[in-house]
Formats: C-alpha cells, structure tokens, sequence
C-alpha cells in the first residue's frame, strides 16, 4: 500500500475584491500582498505531474486548498487537482476551506465542489468519513469552523471519536487538518492550535489509528510512536510553498507492507531544476514535542 499524502495547497486565485467581504478582505490582501509570491504556478503545476508519475493506491490531501474560501478558488482547485482526482484520492477540509460562514450556510461548498472524493458519511450529526482504498481504511475528520480574523484553531468534539470507534473497528488511517503535537521550538499559539488536542490525543489512545496524516503548520516532520500516542504522525504542509529557514515544505509517500509495517520518503521542490526530489526525512521522537 502506498500513500502520497500532500497538504495546504493555498492554490493561487485572483479574486476582485468587490466580490469580498469582512473578513475574506483582510485575509485575500494579506494573501497577495505577502503570501502569493510563496506559491508559484510553476511550483504547483510540477507537484501535480509529479504525482501522476510516482507509483500510488491512495492520495490523501488533508486541506487548505482554497485561501478564504471563495466559491471560484473551489472552482479553480477542482481544475488544478483533476488530473489527479479519481478512485484514490481523499480529501478533508482545513480551517481556510471553512474561512468564512458563508463557506458551508446555505451550501457547504467543499462538499459541493468535492463531494465525489470525501467517502462516505458515517455521522447524522457530526463530520465523520471513511473510504476504502485498496482494502485500507481512511477515516476523515473536520477540526474547522469559521472564526473571527486572526483565528485559525481547531477542535474535535470527543463524540466524534466515539463514533469513529464504534463504526470502525479494523486498522484505520485518520486525516485531520490541525496537528495533535509539535516539534519543540515549532509550538503553536492558542489561536492555531487544536484546542483540545490533548483530549483528543489521550481518547484516541483506547483505539489508536496506524497514522495520522494532517497539515496547518507549514514545515514537515514525521512523530514516531510513542507512549503518549503509539501511532506515527506525518505533517505534509505545505506542498506547494517555496522553503526557506523557517519552512521545510514538501510532501510524503508513506508505504506499508505486508506485516503493517510503515516506511516514508519525502519530496521537497527544487526551484533552481524545477524538480522534486527525495530528500531526508524530519524523523523526530515523541519525546523531542508537545501536545
């Protein structure tokens, strides 16, 4: 089983600014006046290709494709992602995706536009999906909601977890857009962080998933089980952002073979070529962050 498993894609939209309001103003201006230029066409058209040509049974993007989620920049992803969405992929929102009410009242448009690619419902209350890909379970989780400006946390509601266990029963891989622990010295604030992570990470021990896939913090790692959360966690974003010192961006192709065993390669972009290549793996122990 291999998994490619990209994040935070913040896919370049021009968007007129009388079609804006409240806060969408605010967070498209601080797009383009100090984001854009980070994620390049080129860069972004060379990560879709590199997909197409890389060996694959699942693609899972765990959110942040749009920036303030307008309803062209879901149009333009859809186009951007097509050669790309089919049976394999599974995809879950992030907080831009849910960035203003008007994102999910009186149509949530991630599940208008992606609908065909998010599986199949397994709540009547909460946002709780699962696909089977290639006779492995992928079980997705919504952290977002809309919040005033400058406000980007999440939360699970710990019902959610009780009925992701009652529902599903063998060994599942868990997508969820905000981290559920971080590097030291990369820590998050209390307005972007989930903010009953460590609720949520302590539940989830009684029936822990093999992996947890996320985004939101935009430089990769990869959390080796440990006595806290004996599950590995992989960080992907941003895949489509330019690195410089306080950004290792890239994505994973995360293989488990037959014994259930996980082994990882990452891929950052060259800029210079053009190109991904494989580069070392930010391998870190439980030990070495924080919930």
């Amino acid at each position: 089983m291999k998994i490619i498993h990209i994040s935070d894609l913040h896919f370049p939209t021009h968007l007129p600014l009388f079609s804006l309001r409240g806060k969408s103003v605010i967070g498209y201006l601080n797009y383009s006046l100090r984001r854009r230029k980070k994620y390049p066409m080129k860069l972004v058209e060379t990560l879709i290709s590199t997909i197409q040509d890389l060996e694959y049974d699942a693609l899972v993007i765990s959110g942040d494709i749009t920036n303030v989620s307008h309803e062209s920049e879901f149009i333009r992803a859809k186009k951007i992602l097509s050669p790309v969405l089919n049976e394999k992929a599974f995809l879950i929102p992030g907080n831009h995706d849910r960035y203003k009410k008007e994102s999910l009242k009186p149509e949530s448009l991630f599940e208008k536009h992606f609908g065909d690619y998010l599986g199949e419902s397994l709540s009547s209350s909460y946002y709780l999906r699962r696909k089977e890909i290639a006779g492995q379970s992928f079980i997705g989780w919504d952290s977002n909601q809309p919040l005033p400006i400058a406000k980007a946390n999440g939360y699970v509601p710990l019902e959610v977890i009780g009925e992701t266990f009652e529902k599903q029963k063998k060994d599942y891989v868990l997508v969820c857009h905000h981290p559920l622990w971080n590097p030291k010295g990369q820590e998050e604030s209390s307005g972007h962080k989930m903010s009953n992570r460590a609720d949520v990470a302590k539940s989830l021990n009684s029936q822990p998933p093999s992996l947890y896939l996320h985004g939101h913090t935009h430089t990769n790692w990869i959390k080796k089980p440990g006595n806290l959360m004996p599950f590995y966690i992989v960080n992907s974003a941003s895949s489509t952002r330019l690195s410089d010192s306080g950004h290792e961006c890239g994505f994973h192709l995360i293989e488990k073979d037959n014994n259930g065993q996980y082994s990882f390669k990452r891929y950052i972009y060259l800029k210079n070529k053009n190109e991904f290549k494989e580069s070392p793996l930010v391998f870190l122990d439980e030990e070495n962050g924080v919930v």
